[in-house]
């Protein structure tokens, strides 16, 4: 397992506030079909791997004081997720311990429609019992209002990644190789991780959706008002545009993305994450940033409205 360690690079920040940079780890132990292991040899795919750290590296900056999940004698908690590889019934993990200010993902692939590029979930059926701080831990990592109807803040124990292994995938860290036709993996991984990071899932998104626009005020700012969301609340509406690298570009968080173009996040995107709970500069470029490598959840019946779809 490769941890990706992500700082946050704003002077005095972290004087000034009780965060710490969030550490993303991946889990490949429900891998069943081969997406990221050579299935013959229990290889790692280290090419499709380092694109996921580089994607994970677009979310740096973002800081919190997450709590640990660390059960002690009394405590227990339990949550499923779909498999990650869709090989079976929902997957049920117990009593995992999980480091303070990290989160962790469990990823896979397997073939199916060819429309659906993946999709993402943070598990759902979350039951946690035992001292008042542990429930805590599991339930909010130690944040204040994360659920509800009024939510300000975001936490999440980590969540699962799906790709559909039915497509010729681009696993270039760079563009140059990147033709017609074909999805780009870093463009899908960096969308789906945003899921999981609450795009569209924490309920302190939901709280600022109205009327089918996003108000959030980092990101009304960005905009120039309010910015308008797809049927479900849960990305951007297609059309929305905004800028990267000085370039104009789609936003990474609308539903769909084009077979053979590179989308990464705007400060489109940031500013919705600020919005959220999350405490990095809206709209800050990333280490990674320029393709350099550097509580509930939702069921499957419900994932339509958080797949990546590719676009014609």
């Amino acid at each position: 397992m490769k941890k990706l360690h992500i700082l946050l690079v704003a002077a005095g920040l972290l004087a000034a506030l009780p965060a710490h940079a969030l550490t993303i780890t991946f889990d490949y132990t429900y891998d069943s079909r081969g997406f990221f292991t050579d299935l013959a040899t229990g290889t790692p795919l280290l090419e499709r791997r380092a694109i996921l750290d580089q994607a994970a590296s677009f979310y740096s900056g973002f800081t919190d004081s997450l709590t640990a999940i660390a059960p002690q004698a009394g405590d227990s908690w339990s949550v499923q997720m779909t498999h990650p590889s869709l090989a079976g019934a929902a997957v049920t993990l117990n009593n995992l311990n999980i480091a303070a200010d990290t989160l962790r993902i469990y990823v896979g692939g397997s073939s199916s429609a060819p429309g659906v590029l993946g999709f993402a979930n943070t598990g759902y059926n979350l039951v946690a019992t035992g001292s008042d701080a542990f429930v805590d831990a599991v339930t909010t990592r130690g944040q204040a209002n994360t659920t509800g109807p009024a939510a300000t803040d975001y936490a999440v124990w980590g969540g699962m990644i799906w790709f559909n292994a039915a497509h010729d995938w681009y696993f270039g860290s760079d563009t140059s190789g990147l033709t017609a036709g074909r999805p780009d993996f870093l463009t899908t991984a960096t969308h789906e991780i945003g899921h999981i990071l609450g795009f569209g899932e924490a309920d302190s998104w939901q709280a600022q959706i109205e009327n089918g626009y996003f108000t959030g005020a980092a990101s009304v700012a960005s905009y120039g008002g309010a910015v308008p969301v797809d049927q479900y609340g849960s990305h951007w509406a297609a059309g929305v545009s905004s800028t990267y690298d000085g370039s104009p570009q789609g936003t990474l968080m609308d539903p769909s993305t084009v077979r053979g173009q590179r989308e990464l996040p705007t400060g489109r995107e940031y500013a919705a994450f600020k919005d959220s709970g999350w405490l990095e500069l809206a709209g800050a470029v990333p280490v990674g940033g320029r393709g350099v490598l550097g509580v509930a959840g939702i069921g499957l019946i419900s994932l339509a409205a958080r797949r990546r779809q590719a676009a014609a």
